[in-house]
């Protein structure tokens, strides 16, 4: 390929500054000094804008001169893109060739690291928890990393990973060991007897140790009480002196004789009795006699 020469002509503007410069200064030193007042308000304001077209002016001729010295620049550029298209239309399949090798290479370097991770799965004897811990990193698909390297960050992972389970089977069998004492120790005075298996799925929730030797406690203490319920208290009987008993049975007898009273079925008869003298006088102590009660309505001499 043909190198891409340019011959640069830097744009050389040559202007009458100086005099433009000279005769500014003179221009705007009659404006110089002016004090705005309310009376010349209106005067100043003309001359500020007079001020700021004089300014717009040459701002603008400045944009105009920029913009055609630019022609040749933007003339430039659009000729070197144009050149890098035509590169891009050759590269670009042979990026898209190299892209499909290198994800070739980067999944055959994943199935490697796969095949590394699960043969020191099985060396560590790591469970299912710890062995789902060593995944395939990202560094292990770079296309500049050994195998060799690979292999050992993965056998170091493994090995820390596998002292992290031992270290957890060793507190497991300490709690299992203080629940088995505190469940003998609770089993003694009961008779429905706490096993083991009853309490193995805290640990496997990881509850705390000191939580799962109260749950004993207290089941123990439930099965106790269920077991051993408290006796009612046996009422005390106080012997009845023999006044004291005369007295309890004059008052029940008072009591049933009043009972009897109140259930005893009572009648009444009106009745309008005539006779002599001698006959009312019997029947009126008849009825003042004991067991009746009577109410005289009316009285009087009866009339044949």
């Amino acid at each position: 390929m043909k190198d891409l020469e340019v011959i640069k002509e830097l744009p050389i503007i040559k202007t009458n500054f100086k005099d433009v410069k000279v005769s500014l200064k003179e221009t705007i030193a009659k404006y110089r000094g002016i004090v705005v007042t309310e009376e010349g308000l209106q005067d100043c304001k003309a001359t500020q804008k007079e001020l700021a077209g004089l300014r717009n002016k040459i701002d603008d001729f400045r944009k105009t001169v920029k913009k055609d010295m630019e022609v040749p620049i933007r003339e430039f550029e659009g000729q070197c893109k144009e050149l890098m298209g035509l590169i891009s239309d050759a590269e670009q399949p042979i990026k898209e060739g190299i892209t499909i090798f290198d994800n070739k290479r980067r999944e055959e370097k994943r199935n490697k690291a796969l095949e590394l991770i699960q043969e020191s799965i099985q060396a560590y004897q790591l469970n299912e928890k710890y062995s789902s811990n060593l995944t395939v990193l990202d560094k292990y698909l770079n296309l500049s990393a050994s195998a060799k390297s690979v292999k050992e960050d993965i056998a170091q992972r493994a090995a820390s990973l596998a002292k992290e389970q031992q270290d957890e089977l060793k507190l497991k069998e300490i709690e299992k060991s203080t629940i088995l004492a505190t469940i003998e120790s609770a089993n003694v005075n009961i008779k429905s007897k706490l096993k083991f298996e009853d309490f193995d799925r805290y640990i496997n929730m990881n509850y705390p140790l000191d939580k799962i030797v109260k749950e004993i406690n207290i089941r123990a203490e439930a099965i106790s009480k269920a077991e051993n319920p408290p006796e009612p208290p046996k009422e005390e009987i106080k012997p009845i002196d023999k006044v004291n008993e005369q007295k309890v049975i004059h008052t029940h007898s008072k009591l049933v004789q009043k009972q009897a009273k109140e259930i005893e079925t009572l009648y009444f008869y009106e009745l309008r009795v005539v006779a002599n003298g001698e006959n009312m006088l019997k029947l009126k102590e008849l009825v003042q006699s004991e067991g009746f009660k009577y109410e005289t309505l009316n009285k009087g001499i009866f009339k044949k």
